[in-house]
């Protein structure tokens, strides 16, 4: 076995040491002044990193690959809101239309017609439902009911918070609100009228089980059932 030559191994020693003294005055350079690679970015395209972003090699390739990823996020953040302020504007433009057309009605049983027809037609709802809590002479399709707690139990719900719920429902209310005819229908928003039901109860279904689900917005359905209660509360007896 052959040893390196003593002169050998001490120049390759002091090579080495030279080269570490090297790197650090250039790492003691660049952390002192860390403006000195975007003051010549020329050299970026020199400078090699060890990483997993899969073909980039450079420094400026990884941050273009950082920086389309990161645009091309926020360009699909952005198209969401598009998408969500169009449906809005959309569903805006339907209440309106729905509000004005209950206006011209002059009787209770008019009104509780065109409230469930238009409901299915404006907004695309396969069954729609209007209960009313009081003393009503005819109301067409609606139901009515002398006391809100009856419909609470019928529906085995009793919106402590007042606020509408969406998502399925159990055959049992299904049928009080629909019939018998209501096995196609898979979501449901049930909105109460007044507070918990005091006067009465709006329901929307549709075949579609992701059409109501308990986390979606109820800003909408919210307004059109304070105008169905302050339209239908005209006809009440005193």
């Amino acid at each position: 076995m052959k040893f390196p030559h003593p002169q050998a191994l001490e120049q390759g020693n002091i090579s080495q040491l030279n080269q570490l003294m090297e790197e650090a005055a250039v790492k003691n350079y660049l952390l002192n002044n860390p403006d000195f690679l975007r003051n010549n970015a020329q050299l970026l395209t020199h400078i090699e990193l060890s990483h997993d972003c899969e073909d980039a090699t450079s420094l400026v390739e990884r941050q273009i690959k950082v920086l389309r990823e990161r645009n091309q996020t926020l360009q699909g953040q952005l198209i969401d809101m598009l998408h969500a302020a169009h449906n809005n504007e959309k569903l805006l433009i339907q209440c309106n239309h729905f509000m004005l057309s209950l206006l011209q009605n002059n009787d209770l049983e008019s009104l509780c017609t065109d409230i469930i027809a238009m409901l299915k037609q404006d907004f695309s709802l396969d069954d729609a439902a209007l209960i009313l809590v009081g003393d009503y002479q005819s109301a067409g399709p609606a139901q009515i009911y002398s006391n809100a707690s009856d419909i609470k139990t019928l529906l085995n719900c009793q919106f402590p918070d007042s606020q509408p719920l969406c998502g399925r429902l159990e055959i049992a209310p299904k049928k009080v609100l629909f019939g018998e005819l209501s096995r196609e229908l898979q979501s449901f928003a049930l909105i109460p009228l007044g507070k918990r039901c005091e006067f009465g109860l709006l329901a929307l279904a549709s075949n579609d089980v992701s059409r109501f689900e308990p986390e979606m917005g109820t800003l909408f359905v919210e307004l059109i059932a304070k105008l169905v209660t302050h339209l239908t509360r005209r006809y009440a007896s005193a």
